[in-house]
Order: C-alpha cells, then sequence, then structure tokens
C-alpha cells in the first residue's frame, strides 16, 4: 500500500482517527507478530482470539496505528493513533475496494469447487512471461487474504490474479466488490461447503455470483466441460475451455503418459505438462485462456506450464527406495477426491495403488453418505489397499466392502498416527500411495513421518 494517509484510510473506512494524521503506512497486517514497521494492524475478533487484545503489542512492534471497533475505544487508551470503525474485518474490505480504485489494470478473479489454487498459480506463471503480476499468496482467498492481497498492489504491477474462496452465499459478491476483476474463471462446480450452501445447485448459484458482477466490459472464462456452469449468465464476452467439448480452448488430441502427466494441443501449439491428473489438464486450459485474453502467445504459455511446479501437498510425487507417494493432502471434496484417484490411477504402477483417504469435511448432513459413496467408487479407480482415517472413517471402509474390495484390504482409523506404522509396514517397492483429505485431517504429516 503507497501514498495512503491515516486520514485517507479513515476517510476510506469511514472511521474515526484519534492520533496523528499524515502518517502514510506502508501495509496492513493482522498479526501483531509480523508487523513490519509503520503498518496498520487490523484488531479484528474471531472465534479463537480478538486483536484487541494485541494492540499494545502491536505498537510495540512499530504499527503506525491500529484499526478498532468504537466501542472499544470509549473504555481503553492505547500508545498510538487509533482509528475507530464498526467492524474492523469489514473496513480491511472497504480499505482494499477504495485502493483497488486507483489501479486501472486488469485483474483475474479466480473461483470454483476445485482447482482454485492450482489455477491461480498456473494463471499468474503464464502472464508472468509477459507482465509483473500480483498473485494471492498461497489460498488466501477469504474475505480477510483477498483485501490483504490487493493492498499489496503497486504501480509496477501490469495485472493482479486473485483467488477467491466462499462458503456462503453472496460472500462471494462481496470479494467481488473488494478486488473488481476484470476477467473471471470458475474452474468446475462440485458438493463443497454443502454444510452452509445446501446442494450442489447451491454451489453453482453461489460460484455464479462472479458472473453477476462481471459486467458487458467484461470477460468471463469458463469450464465448457461441466455442465453445471451457468454460461447464461455471463453479460461480456465468453470464453470456454475444456477437453471434451467445443470450445475455443479445447485440449485437441489430449493423452495422459505412464506418469499421468498430460499431452495436449491447443491452436496447433502443443502443451507438455509435467504435473499428474486429468484435472490438472483443465487448470492449464483455464491459464492458456487467460493468458490469450491477454495477449501473451500459446507458445509462451506452453512454455511456463511446461516448467511449472506445483506447490506443497497438491499432487506431488515423491520416491524412496522404488514406492511413490502421491500427497495430494491439502483438502479435499466428493470431486476432487474422484479427480486424485483418477489421477493415480492413470499412473503407470508395479505394484500396488494404496489410497490413504481420509475425511471430506463441511458436508452437512449427507457426510455419512458422500463417505459411504467414495470407499464405493474406490476399486473402479484400480485401489488394491484403502485406509480410511477420521470420523467418517468407517462410513468409507463400509461402502468399499460392499462394492467388492476386500475386507483383508481395507482399513479404518479414526486418527492417522495408526497410518504411519500401518504403512511402514506394508509399503514395498513398486507401490504407489496416494494421500487425500480436507485440511483438518492433515495427512501430509503421515508423508512426512516416512520422509517422503
Amino acid at each position: 500500500m503507497i501514498d495512503v494517509t491515516l486520514q485517507q484510510a479513515a476517510e476510506w473506512m469511514s472511521g474515526e482517527l484519534i492520533g496523528d494524521a499524515d502518517a502514510e503506512p506502508p501495509g496492513v497486517s493482522l498479526d501483531n507478530r509480523a508487523i513490519e514497521a509503520g503498518e496498520l494492524f487490523f484488531a479484528i475478533r474471531g472465534e479463537q482470539t480478538d486483536g484487541h487484545r494485541y494492540i499494545d503489542a502491536a505498537f510495540k512492534a512499530g504499527a503506525s496505528a491500529a484499526i478498532v471497533q468504537k466501542d472499544w475505544i470509549a473504555d481503553n487508551t492505547a500508545n498510538g493513533p487509533l482509528i475507530g470503525v464498526h467492524a474492523p474485518d469489514l473496513a480491511l474490505g472497504d480499505l482494499a475496494r477504495a485502493y483497488r480504485k486507483r489501479f486501472d489494470i486488469p485483474v483475474v478473479g479466480i473461483t470454483g469447487s476445485n482447482g482454485k489454487t492450482t489455477t491461480k498459480d498456473m494463471t499468474a506463471a503464464v502472464l508472468g512471461t509477459r507482465y509483473n503480476v500480483l498473485k494471492t499468496p498461497e489460498n488466501q482467498n477469504t474475505r480477510l487474504g483477498v483485501p490483504m492481497t490487493i493492498l499489496e498492489l503497486d504501480p509496477s504491477h501490469e495485472v493482479a490474479v486473485i483467488e477467491m474462496g466462499i462458503s456462503e452465499h453472496h460472500g462471494l459478491t462481496y470479494l467481488c466488490e473488494v478486488a473488481d476483476p476484470t476477467i473471471g474463471v470458475i474452474t468446475n462446480i462440485g458438493p463443497t461447503h454443502l454444510e452452509f450452501l445446501g446442494s450442489v445447485e447451491g454451489v453453482a448459484a453461489a460460484k455464479g455470483e462472479l458472473l453477476e458482477y462481471l459486467d458487458e466490459s467484461s470477460m468471463a472464462i469458463l469450464n465448457f466441460d461441466d455442465l453445471l456452469l451457468p454460461k447464461e449468465r455471463a453479460k461480456g464476452r465468453l470464453l470456454g475451455f475444456g477437453i471434451e467439448e467445443d470450445c475455443q480452448f479445447r485440449g485437441e488430441g489430449f493423452v495422459l503418459d505412464r506418469e499421468g502427466c498430460g499431452h495436449f494441443s491447443l491452436q496447433s501449439q502443443f502443451f507438455d505438462l509435467r504435473i499428474p491428473g486429468r484435472h490438472n489438464a483443465y487448470n492449464a486450459l483455464a491459464a492458456a485462456a487467460v493468458g490469450a485474453a491477454l495477449d501473451v502467445p500459446l507458445s509462451h504459455a506452453a512454455q511456463a506450464l511446461q516448467d511449472f511446479e506445483l506447490t506443497r501437498w497438491r499432487s506431488q510425487i515423491a520416491e524412496k527406495d522404488g514406492v511413490r507417494v502421491f500427497n495430494d493432502a491439502y483438502n479435499a471434496n466428493p470431486a476432487s477426491m474422484k479427480a486424485a484417484l483418477l489421477a493415480a490411477k492413470d499412473i503407470d504402477v508395479p505394484g500396488r495403488r494404496i489410497a490413504i483417504l481420509g475425511d471430506m469435511l463441511e458436508l452437512g448432513p449427507g457426510s455419512e453418505e458422500a463417505h459411504f459413496e467414495l470407499g464405493r467408487h474406490v476399486q473402479l479407480f484400480g485401489i488394491n489397499e484403502l485406509v480410511a482415517v477420521g470420523e467418517f472413517a468407517d462410513n468409507m471402509a463400509a461402502g468399499a466392502v460392499e462394492a467388492g474390495l476386500p475386507h483383508t484390504h481395507v482399513h479404518a482409523y479414526p486418527d492417522r498416527e495408526p497410518v504411519i506404522s500401518f504403512l511402514r509396514e506394508t509399503m514395498k517397492e513398486g507401490d504407489l500411495v496416494l494421500v487425500k483429505g480436507s485440511r483438518g485431517i492433515a495427512l501430509e504429516k503421515v508423508v512426512e513421518a516416512l520422509g517422503f
């Protein structure tokens, strides 16, 4: 954040400034332990803690001012300037929304049930062959993460790539109002956050808020192979990507090699991916489409995607002593589970395919059935041994046994610790071990414990 005084920031946030108005904070922070000199500290109240407890620590760390709730000011004092607002979390969005208006650059907003982070990183890699790109760090795609990224904009940036994740209706509208995307990408629609969105149709409606926000001067880039995507809601220019359906960015002649990596031709340009999974080919096609929309030659996109490396715990394959681990442990839902299982099936394996599958969280009342159904499908993906982990492990295991996987090859554990011992005793040269589960299960710790 540059050239913004405390007085200007207070006005943008409709806040009351108490103290020096002339300081120009270089950025913002939500964590008093990570403040850099001069930054604004937002005292946000959450489920686990209250940022107002750390205001003094923030000033000691060098904060130029603290954004606090107005009612806190009446009973407290601080060792520096304060800006009193109705709600610091919403004020952060207000600050970012106003700051965004200073930059007349393309902003790519990316959402979808699966593949958001990988598509965001691929898109930034493609655009980075021509432009100076700001992108969402890691998967900071929330109502706090999106404003924080926008506030990192500076005059050197020529385009921004913003990941947008939501778990409730109207959440995407809010993120769009903050980031003001000029190009919107929806990767796919699937059964995610059903606890809050109710149904797959509810997910489609929530993700479609991106299309509602984009106006006639904007561009929507959609997965044309996904029949649930509400293409008719696009008001501006519409581009499609896919493998099956006819569209502008169709991966022609798509094949997978022995390692499960995709190869295809796009408008006569050949693409060689070095990361496994059909789903990652879709992510690459979306990134190439964004690049083409912003005048990046397909040849540059192809090279960027060939060189692309995934972030941790996403489709990463490591090998030790002849055993390969397919670490896709970052998160999981029914659609992404099946995508990972398909990717594992498409890899040439001389030994067994062992699936370590953790709970899929936030599925609501249908959680038991969803895990049972996942278990019923694992054998279809060539899985020889299933290890289910978590609260719904028994449901997943029961589904696998009912579908015909021998009960001696099906194991259920309430937590991840026994899995480590099981794998140490079971893994053999030639095996492929797929590891996937929701973030709360943290199955990457199994991979780390095994030394991969």
